[in-house]
């Protein structure tokens, strides 16, 4: 009997360790399980060797472009990034949807400390938790607008911001551009494509070749109507004339231009203040123009120089007499600064 209960228990011992052994491999199994779902979890914040996946940082950080981020084709556009964190920084990436020229990058004056290990990942120098970085970008191709997105990556986790950039077309400006006017159908006319003038209009009415391409290329004429003084599209109904092509040019008064915003005009600025000032939704003409106005327009779109912005500052009008219309005339003075086709 005592050799029975012996051999019992050392059977019930063994299945004991048996279910012992079976809850630990079971254990093991739920780790490795929990560890490879867990490493395939952190592969799917892994692109080509970057992670791609962070929590919201609670750095600061800011961006702030110099100018309006829009530009022409070589222009530089400057942003300032700011950054102060509670860990260190570890990079600062700057992305765009276009390349810019050679030259765009970090740019860092002579004499300045230098944040960064290297420019190209934006690598930071250690324990850096504050900094001052500028990014210049050039703009490198028009018709197309670019995103440029700024990341900051610290111990934490990433902060973003991102601009588009708006690529606009060149610019020229035409100094003294006099227009003369008789009548509403003796009067002058004016091309923004090349600043051409074109004295006594209705030489240029006859169908012939030369004068359709006259007629394409005017943008707006100079009138005087009961005492007020115009400046309107070939297509308004204050022009007398038998033109076919006859350009729906627009106007529109701009009363938040300084002198000194006219005297630095930029592809930029141009952009910027046509567009603040709602150009696009003008009239075929406008009146009552004076001296010192400045009168912002938009090309129609079967203009030689089609669909192009542009501002006017008027410098004189007055009586005057000109040897293409006889009487008296009156005078127009002007300084355009118009958007150009790109050579």
């Amino acid at each position: 009997m005592v050799c029975q209960q012996l051999g019992f228990n050392v059977l019930v011992e063994k299945q004991r360790q048996i279910i012992a052994t079976m809850r630990t491999i079971n254990l093991l199994k739920f780790v490795l399980i929990g560890l490879l779902m867990s490493v395939m979890s952190a592969c799917y914040d892994v692109e080509d060797g970057y992670r791609i996946n962070y929590a919201e940082s609670t750095a600061q950080f800011s961006v702030t472009p110099a100018t309006v981020a829009r530009g022409a084709v070589g222009d530089t556009l400057r942003f300032t990034i700011l950054a102060k964190a509670e860990t260190d920084i570890k990079s600062v990436i700057v992305t765009s949807s276009l390349s810019g020229k050679e030259g765009t990058g970090f740019a860092i004056d002579s004499g300045e400390t230098d944040p960064l290990i290297d420019h190209t990942y934006g690598t930071i120098q250690k324990n850096t938790r504050q900094l001052e970085l500028v990014y210049k970008y050039i703009v490198a191709q028009d018709s197309d607008n670019v995103m440029l997105t700024f990341s900051m990556i610290d111990g934490d986790g990433k902060k973003s911001a991102s601009f588009e950039v708006l690529t606009v077309p060149p610019i020229t400006s035409y100094s003294h551009v006099i227009l003369y006017t008789n009548s509403a159908s003796k009067t002058d006319g004016f091309s923004t494509a090349d600043g051409t003038i074109y004295r006594a209009l209705a030489n240029y009415e006859a169908v012939t070749t030369v004068n359709q391409a006259v007629q394409e290329s005017l943008d707006f004429i100079f009138l005087v109507s009961n005492g007020s003084a115009l400046l309107a599209g070939p297509y308004d109904g204050n022009f007398s004339t038998n033109m076919k092509i006859r350009n729906k040019t627009k106007f529109k008064l701009l009363t938040g231009i300084t002198t000194a915003a006219f005297d630095s005009l930029t592809p930029a600025t141009l952009s910027y203040l046509v567009d603040l000032g709602k150009v696009d939704k003008g009239t075929t003409s406008i009146s009552g123009i004076k001296v010192g106005d400045f009168i912002g327009y938009k090309t129609d779109f079967a203009s030689t120089n089609s669909y192009k912005y542009g501002i006017i500052r008027v410098n004189a009008i007055h009586p005057s007499n000109c040897s293409w219309y006889d009487g008296v005339s009156y005078l127009i003075d002007m300084e355009v600064v118009s958007q150009i086709n790109k050579e």
